[in-house]
C-alpha cells in the first residue's frame, strides 16, 4: 500500500521536472533563430536554398521524428526568410518572427497561428505587391497543413471523461 502514494508521488514530479524542461526548451528556442536554432534540434539548413513552399510526397508516411524535424527546419526557414526581406518594416518583422516561435509541432495553437500570420502576409502583398511574398505565403501554408498531418496522427485527441 506505501507503494501508491510513492508512485503517485513519481509521477507528479516526472510531470513536473517534463513541463520544466519544455519550458526551458522553449525559453531558449526564442532566443536562436536560424542555423543556431536547427542545431539545437540537430538539424543541418543547407545555405542560400531556396524556401520549401509545397508538402512533400513523404510527408503523410514519415515517423514522428522525422515530420516533426521537416516542420521545425521549414519554420526556420520562414523566420530567416522574414528576418532578410528588406521591405518589410521591423515591426512587422517582429511580429511575424514572435508569431513563429510559438509555433511547435504538438501545440494546438500552431496551426491557427500560422493561418494567421498567412493572412498576414497576403494583407502585406496587397499593399506592397512587389514585395516577393507569395513564396512566403506559399511555405506558411506548407508548414500548417504538414503540422495539421502532424497534429492528425501523432496528438491524438483525448476528450475528457463526462
Amino acid at each position: 500500500m506505501d507503494d501508491i502514494p510513492k508512485r503517485a508521488d513519481d509521477e507528479a514530479w516526472d510531470k513536473k521536472a517534463s513541463r520544466r524542461i519544455s519550458d526551458i526548451n522553449q525559453a531558449i528556442e526564442k532566443g536562436l533563430s536560424g542555423e543556431a536554432l536547427a542545431a539545437l534540434h540537430g538539424l543541418h539548413i543547407a545555405p542560400n536554398d531556396n524556401l520549401p513552399y509545397d508538402v512533400d510526397e513523404s510527408t503523410e508516411v514519415d515517423d514522428q521524428e522525422t515530420l516533426r524535424d521537416k516542420i521545425i527546419s521549414r519554420t526556420i526557414e520562414i523566420g530567416d526568410s522574414i528576418s532578410r526581406n528588406l521591405n518589410l518594416p521591423d515591426e512587422v518583422k517582429e511580429k511575424w518572427t514572435a508569431m513563429l516561435q510559438e509555433c511547435y509541432p504538438s501545440e494546438g495553437k500552431s496551426v491557427a497561428l500560422l493561418r494567421d500570420l498567412r493572412r498576414e502576409v497576403d494583407s502585406w502583398q496587397e499593399i506592397d505587391p512587389e514585395s516577393e511574398l507569395s513564396l512566403l505565403d506559399a511555405a506558411i501554408n506548407a508548414v500548417a497543413t504538414m503540422t495539421e498531418i502532424y497534429r492528425r496522427r501523432f496528438c491524438p485527441v483525448t476528450v475528457p471523461p463526462p
